[in-house]
């Protein structure tokens, strides 16, 4: 079963579901969760060093995780883009918009909402809709 979101506060507030539970978690609520875990530990059974030390090992590895994801995203986008300014002036087959087949030649490459398209004469080509590049005769 799908969920759309999760209701906070007003009808028009909304959470995605893909940010909620430990999703919703930054590197700056673990360094609280830390902290305030050492503030309220039992004196008489601290946390021992080894322990500490695997969870800083473990919020350092988050932060290195999200900063490669956002290092991978940034590399794809830039090839999206690069493949898409290659279909210039290439004459291509794909799906349009309506779903008809379009074939002509690409004059522009451009990103919309973050989908890459090309524009085959005045129509968008989704990049993942182009189909076929046909030789030219």
């Amino acid at each position: 079963m799908a969920v759309s979101g999760v209701q906070v506060g007003s009808a028009t507030e909304f959470v995605s579901p893909d940010r909620t539970g430990f999703n919703a978690l930054t590197s700056e609520d673990f360094l609280k969760l830390l902290i305030t875990q050492l503030q309220n530990q039992d004196p008489s059974e601290p946390v021992g060093n080894e322990e500490l030390l695997g969870q800083l090992s473990t919020m350092r590895n988050l932060q290195a995780n999200l900063e490669l994801s956002e290092a991978m995203k940034a590399i794809t986008s830039s090839q999206n883009l690069s493949t898409a300014a290659n279909f210039i002036g290439k004459s291509v087959k794909g799906i349009g918009p309506d779903g008809s087949a379009t074939t002509g030649k690409v004059n522009s490459a451009f990103l919309s909402d973050g989908t890459f398209y090309v524009r085959v004469g005045d129509t968008p080509v989704k990049l993942t809709d182009v189909t076929e590049v046909v030789a030219e005769a």
